[in-house]
């Protein structure tokens, strides 16, 4: 599942909320957590995160997890 809009519109929100509701095997694959803590860059176009998000998605998948992707996600990006 993708939860995708503006800053501070309550997408993390919905994501936990997700989790809270269905229990273990959810995955929450967050833009802002991998941008901004683990890589530490910029919200560009050539960003690396762009990538990395679809990696740990993936991963998460074919490790039988749901996975909740959820961030900005401009759609030219």
């Amino acid at each position: 599942m993708v939860i995708r809009g503006n800053s501070a519109s309550g997408k993390s929100s919905v994501a936990q909320g997700l989790r809270d509701h269905h229990g273990r095997g959810i995955a929450i694959v967050s833009q802002d957590v991998i941008r901004r803590n683990v890589l530490r860059e910029h919200d560009t176009a050539r960003g690396a995160n762009i990538a990395l998000l679809g990696s740990i998605a993936r991963e998460a998948l074919n490790a039988g997890f749901h996975v909740v992707l959820e961030g900005i996600l401009y759609a030219d990006r």
